[in-house]
């Protein structure tokens, strides 16, 4: 009976043994996991600006460094941007654009069925991958972003990095007046005032993709008012912005005109032996202020004048004009 005890004890010993064995001999699950080939970086990804070059990793060698034959790109791209790609090294793959990528494209990389490493391993995981170079976005304005003295129908001059849609711009780009309470929709201005706005602007300095804005609202005299770019405005790809782009502006004071002459002291009357001047809150034509006159009780009329650095042609602007004495005394 004791030989059969310990002859019992003996093969319970060695079942036990075979099974830690095995356990320290076959990976478990999740060693298998990491041990899997994969892509563990690819970039960019999301939505960027200024794509000129895509580049993935593998977290083991896919193709032999140094090696002077072709291989084969592991990506299919579905991009309507040419470009080709080569390895940097044994891990690491690059697709170089022909060109920066403008707004509005979406380009996807598909991993290839089957792709394996140098040991033979087919590597696994996420597939695809995607970028965007997001929808038109404003590159400039003009009026600058800050600008103080907006006028009350202002028109903006914006140039962007893709031509939007025109019902995308009309359906997601509006005004925030300060004061009132909705928001105020925009329209695109085009034909003919477009052409004229556009010309008043050296044109290097607003290349690319043009569009000219105008709230469908006057602004108030001396109010604050955001332009928004919103979100949604599409390019005629179909990406479009994914958030908004707003510039801050501030429209100009009241229009005035100031008289003003020179007093003996505050209380007394104008000096007959000196000028008398008008004064303006902001330029005006001298087409326009050409026509104020100084009129005597008697019907006797002084014409105005300017002081210019060119010559006083219709168009030059003028932000004073004075009226020559000597004038009759107590008149």
């Amino acid at each position: 009976m004791r030989i059969q005890r310990d002859g019992s004890t003996l093969n319970r010993q060695m079942v036990a043994l075979v099974t830690l064995l095995r356990l320290l001999f076959v990976p478990p699950a999740w060693a298998a996991e990491s041990s899997a080939v994969r892509v563990t970086q690819f970039a960019p990804q999301g939505t960027v600006k200024n794509v000129r070059q895509v580049t993935a990793s593998f977290s083991a060698p896919i193709v032999p460094f140094g090696d002077p034959r072709p291989a084969q790109d592991p990506f299919d791209a579905d991009c309507v941007e040419k470009g080709k790609g080569r390895w940097i090294s044994s891990r690491t793959w690059a697709y170089d654009f022909n060109r920066d990528l403008p707004a509005g494209i979406r380009c996807t990389f598909r991993l290839r069925a089957g792709l394996k490493t140098l040991k033979g391993k087919v590597v696994v995981g996420t597939r695809d991958f995607t970028f965007s170079t997001g929808g038109p976005a404003i590159l400039r304005s003009e009026p600058y972003q800050g600008d103080e003295s907006i006028e009350e129908d202002q028109a903006f001059v914006l140039s962007l990095d893709a031509e939007p849609t025109e019902a995308s711009v009309l359906a997601h780009a509006w005004f925030r007046i300060a004061g009132v309470p909705e928001r105020v929709g925009a329209r695109l201005v085009t034909g003919e005032s477009r052409d004229a706005i556009l010309k008043t602007f050296w044109r290097g300095s607003m290349s690319g993709p043009t569009v000219v804005l105008q709230s469908r609202q006057r602004f108030p005299n001396d109010a604050k008012v955001t332009l928004v770019w919103g979100k949604g405005i599409a390019a005629a790809t179909g990406v479009a912005t994914d958030r908004d782009q707003t510039f801050e502006f501030t429209t100009r004071k009241a229009f005035t005109a100031q008289f003003y002459c020179q007093r003996e002291n505050a209380d007394a009357d104008c000096i007959p032996m000196t000028s008398m001047n008008v004064t303006f809150s902001a330029p005006v034509k001298w087409e326009q202020a050409g026509q104020i006159a100084l009129v005597a009780t008697d019907g006797k009329r002084w014409k105005a004048e300017a002081k210019t650095d060119e010559p006083l042609t219709p168009d030059v602007f003028v932000s004073r004009v004075m009226f020559q004495g000597p004038f009759p005394e107590s008149a």
